[in-house]
């Protein structure tokens, strides 16, 4: 091989190297872009309790959705509006949250956060494998580039937080 021919094959394997992880980030931010439609319609055909003008949506820990819930900021859910909060701390998110998205980053401490939620009447999300089995009440599934969900109904009915039966009739698997 030609080093004309070695140097052409250089720069498209770097060319290509660089061009993989912003593809990856693409359909990432595709996937959380839908993520965030999601939780804005089941958002819509629940009920939450303690709900006084405003929905607060919290993402605590590495938030993936990059700009995709700020389009959601200020849209009305009923007579309430939404707004988007990143709490530090899973007590201060228990404390200011009606809906709580867990990252992946908190797995470590999700039963206790789903815990806590329950007594706080907080509604909780989460798209770590097994979550709803671990007491989070929507566990979000990305199953073949559609979002799918299962659903904990102990837990639901624990907070105090109904989801509308029209919603839990797509739930992939529901306890």
């Amino acid at each position: 091989m030609t080093s004309t021919c070695l140097a052409r094959l250089s720069r498209t394997l770097l060319l290509c190297c660089a061009l993989l992880p912003a593809a990856a980030w693409a359909q990432e931010a595709g996937e959380y872009a839908a993520k965030a439609a999601f939780i804005y319609n089941v958002a819509q055909f629940s009920s939450l309790p303690n709900m006084n003008g405003v929905v607060r949506l919290c993402v605590l820990g590495r938030d993936p959705f990059g700009s995709a819930l700020g389009t959601l900021e200020g849209r009305m859910l009923g007579n309430a509006r939404l707004t988007i909060l990143y709490p530090h701390t899973g007590p201060e998110a228990l404390m200011q949250c009606h809906i709580l998205y867990i990252s992946a980053s908190e797995a470590d401490d999700m039963a206790a956060l789903a815990e806590g939620a329950r007594a706080a009447g907080v509604l909780t999300i989460a798209d770590t494998p097994g979550a709803a089995r671990r007491g989070v009440m929507l566990e979000l599934v990305l199953d073949d580039r559609r979002i799918a969900f299962e659903f904990n109904g102990t837990a639901a009915r624990g907070a105090g937080v109904v989801v509308s039966s029209k919603v839990l009739r797509l739930a992939r698997a529901i306890y």
